[in-house]
């Protein structure tokens, strides 16, 4: 409404003006008339000046119904009857004042109205003393205690309500109609009947207050103006403390509010969700059931419902809640139990709207198939399906531990489906119909959900005090779940690359870095070499060398304690100085399991100024719990490395052989190629045991072992198959490189000589066999018989053709009666004051006689 005159219409101004001027004129009467009032009735016109215009300031309304029965009114009819036309126009000047204050926003419509009120309290008296003349042949300007006949008085006073009642009701109404703001019957109709009422209320208010005072006279006055003085002041000072109980009703109601708001927060937050989702949530609820009408007690059941459907996740254990793969069922019925939990919370609070059922059911399926109680259609409560659809639309469209958020559509996609079996139908048609105008909402209060270009997913814009309790909550949440999962998968992990890399993928979750670093210790515990490097700079960090003492991780390793607040320069040498100009912060902690030192772990930042304590504290944390699994893991490669490698050799055993040829034949197979395996026996191994020894013979097979892999690729596999025998793998290769590896492997077998002491030496030779996959057999079984047999050859071809002494003459000394006696001589050879000896069938021995 327009406050400035200057704003009203042309016809607007006239009419204002008009009834200025009829006001003026009827004060002007008025005041007129008020030279042939008696001191008395100048009295009685203070008083009754002063009584009704602290009435008229107060509503007096019939309860339940919006009647109100307006003071001035009665003052008006009362003074018109009693002071004649100047009484009923000045109390209806001072009661509308009074009425409507001098502090009116809209001071132009408030004179018009004032205006409205003098004139109709003129035109109510004239016709009053009119009717009073014309029909009662009274002729005095004033009624008082002068006798009219009952029923002329009534008509007269009936008939001054009428015209009052048709002028203020009809006066302000043109104004606004004017304007074009209203119509004139606007209101007519509906409050007709009770403003018929109030005015029948107000006529027999004022004969009965004018029989008093014809009783009593005017003095009565005396008795009703302390009265209302002090009923004036007594409900002043009723007011100021009702007002003050009010803002402390008010007050608590926040309080309450404000606690069973941070309540849902703190609940939502251990769920990894946040105060975001709940208000959403309660948006969502409210909005939809202000558009099917609900009661008042069903708004609040949804305003706090939509708070507190979650508090039942109480009793529902963090590691279910944050687990980020699929439930088990066992899991999914933990869950379930939340909205009954919930429900038997609530009922102890004793709300006084219908919360408990909201909170009970809002998982409750529109075709019977929910929980807990598997109610259909109908029969679950209005508020439940409500909450039910605003709850998971909201769900969809925030990130879980479980996936990531769902696109609008999609959401919208999903209730759709849902309609008819997991949700109401019409709830969801209301709910899809005014979701732009309840999104306008969330984004006015910053709640939006936005967009994260960068992962492609939609997140829930949580604007709320993200680094106060709601951060904390999530994070304390997070860290606890964090370590029950490294327990729980660490208990479960043997190998050391998948150990090292869940751990550095739980220290990410809990402690910021770009570049984390593994340092496992080596066998001499002075060096450690980074065995896994995750973030930036991985690949030239992979590997690194530190020793015990040197740099920070050097000092970590050598003091076991840990260090932050450090130059990240101090891990890096002078050729990785560009390192230490890109970081800007380092902690770095010693991994110990039972008080063995594993190694260190290291964090550098680009971002973060320093760690923290808390940082630290976080690290150890997880810190504590990955080094028992990362020693166990390293154990279990240290056994399974024992499992399939020969102790003596350090070569692959016969277990490892298995496992290698069937890599190969798997190979093979997807080339369509071959590969030779090589059967490699020693020959005159056994002579070396029995002249010097098992700890020269074990001597002897690994260097031998070694000679063997030095004439082999790097590709190729070898393996210590049983006593002096060898395996050999070589995949593609030909028949003719075969015989040429052959060559060089019995030539570099001859060729070493092992120094015994006293200038001795010990010497053997080889004998190799080959065959080849799948010609020879497509089992190792098969193909190791084959490449025996060829190997036999050899090995017999090799007696035929006398190979020269394997022990060198000077080796032995022995005397022939010596020799004789042992019964070692089938057959001998005298060569150059020596002789051939010939022991078994695979080894021979040189003698010299002394």
């Amino acid at each position: 409404m327009k406050s400035n005159l200057s704003n009203y219409s042309r016809q607007t101004k006239i009419l204002w003006f008009v009834m200025l001027g009829a006001a003026l004129f009827a004060l002007g009467f008025a005041v007129y008339q008020l030279l042939s009032f008696s001191l008395l009735q100048f009295w009685a016109l203070g008083v009754a000046i002063i009584v009704f215009a602290l009435l008229s300031r107060y509503e007096f309304r019939i309860p339940k119904t919006p009647a109100v029965i307006s003071a001035g009114a009665v003052g008006v009819f009362w003074g018109t009857i009693w002071l004649g036309i100047p009484g009923g126009v000045l109390l209806a000047a001072a009661a509308s004042l009074a009425r409507y204050g001098i502090g009116s926003k809209n001071k132009k419509l408030w004179l018009f109205e004032v205006f409205a009120n003098i004139f109709s309290g003129f035109a109510g008296a004239k016709v009053f003393y009119l009717i009073l003349q014309q029909f009662a042949g009274f002729q005095a300007n004033i009624v008082a205690q002068n006798s009219v006949s009952f029923l002329g008085l009534t008509a007269a006073i009936v008939s001054m309500a009428v015209v009052h009642y048709l002028l203020n009701g009809l006066l302000t109404p043109v104004f606004f109609k004017l304007e074009g703001e209203a119509k004139i019957t606007n209101g007519w109709k509906e409050t007709l009947l009770w403003k018929s009422i109030c005015y029948s209320i107000v006529i027999l208010t004022v004969s009965l207050l004018h029989f008093t005072f014809w009783k009593f006279g005017l003095a009565f006055g005396l008795v009703v103006l302390p009265l209302v003085i002090l009923g004036h002041s007594a409900y002043k000072i009723h007011v100021a403390r009702l007002a003050q109980k009010t803002r402390e009703i008010t007050e608590a109601s926040r309080i309450h509010l404000a606690t069973v708001e941070a309540l849902a927060t703190a609940i939502d937050a251990r769920d990894q969700v946040g105060v975001g989702h709940v208000r959403r949530t309660q948006i969502y609820a409210i909005g939809v059931g202000e558009v099917l009408g609900l009661s008042e007690d069903e708004i609040c059941a949804l305003r706090t419902g939509a708070l507190l459907h979650d508090i039942g996740k109480l009793a529902v254990p963090d590691h279910i809640l944050n687990k980020p793969g699929r439930l088990t069922p066992a899991e999914v019925e933990k869950v379930k139990i939340h909205s009954t939990v919930g429900a038997s919370i609530l009922e102890k609070v004793g709300f006084p709207y219908p919360v408990v059922p909201t909170v009970l059911h809002h998982h409750e399926m529109f075709d019977g198939t929910g929980y807990p109680d598997k109610l259909k259609g109908e029969n679950i409560p209005l508020t439940a399906r409500i909450l039910a659809v605003a709850d998971a639309y909201d769900s969809l469209r925030g990130a879980r531990p479980f996936r990531g958020a769902v696109a609008r559509e999609e959401a919208r996609r999903f209730l759709l489906d849902g309609a008819g079996t997991q949700f109401d139908p019409k709830i969801v048609d209301v709910f899809l119909r005014n979701l732009r105008r309840f999104e306008k909402e969330i984004e006015a209060e910053g709640l939006a959900y936005s967009f994260d270009s960068q992962k492609e997913t939609f997140l829930s814009a949580d604007k709320s005090n993200d680094k106060g309790f709601v951060h904390q909550i999530k994070r304390a949440n997070r860290e606890v779940f964090t370590l029950y999962e490294l327990a729980r998968v660490f208990s479960a992990s043997l190998n050391l690359e998948e150990t090292l890399s869940l751990f550095v993928k739980k220290i990410g979750e809990l402690v910021p870095f770009d570049t984390c670093a593994v340092y496992l210790i080596d066998g001499t515990g002075e060096r450690a070499s980074a065995v896994f490097v995750e973030g930036k700079n991985s690949l030239e960090i992979k590997d690194k060398k530190v020793k015990a003492g040197e740099g920070a991780t050097g000092f970590v390793l050598k003091k076991r304690q840990p260090v932050h607040k450090v130059n990240p320069g101090l891990d890096f040498t002078f050729s990785q100085t560009h390192f230490a100009e890109e970081y800007t912060a380092m902690t770095s902690l010693p991994l110990i399991a039972e008080g063995k030192l594993l190694g260190a772990v290291s964090l550098y930042s680009c971002e973060i100024g320093n760690y923290e304590e808390e940082h630290l504290r976080l690290l150890e944390a997880v810190s504590r719990i990955a080094s028992d699994a990362i020693s166990k893991s390293l154990y279990h490669a240290e056994t399974e490395t024992k499992a399939l490698t020969d102790p003596m050799t350090a070569l692959p055993n016969a277990r490892s052989l298995q496992m290698q040829f069937e890599k190969e034949v798997a190979r093979a197979s997807r080339k369509e190629s071959v590969f030779q395996v090589l059967m490699l026996d020693l020959d005159g191994f056994k002579a070396v045991n029995d002249t010097f020894g098992h700890k020269v013979g074990d001597e002897m097979l690994k260097n031998l072992a070694a000679v063997l892999r030095e004439q082999l690729r790097d590709y190729d596999f070898l393996a210590r198959y049983a006593g002096d025998e060898f395996v050999a793998i070589v995949p593609e290769t030909t028949g003719e490189a075969v015989q040429e590896l052959c060559c060089r492997i019995e030539k570099a077998v001859s060729e070493f000589a092992l120094p015994t002491g006293d200038g001795r030496f010990a010497q053997v030779g080889i004998s190799v066999g080959a065959a080849s996959y799948p010609h020879h057999g497509d089992t190792l079984e098969k193909v190791l018989i084959a490449a025996d047999k060829a190997m036999y050859s050899v090995k017999a071809s090799h007696r035929q053709r006398k190979q020269p002494p394997i022990l060198p003459i000077e080796t032995v000394i022995v005397t022939e009666k010596e020799i004789i006696s042992e019964n070692f001589i089938p057959q001998r050879e005298i060569v150059n004051d020596s002789f051939i000896v010939e022991l078994d069938e695979s080894h021979i021995v040189s003698a010299a006689i002394n």
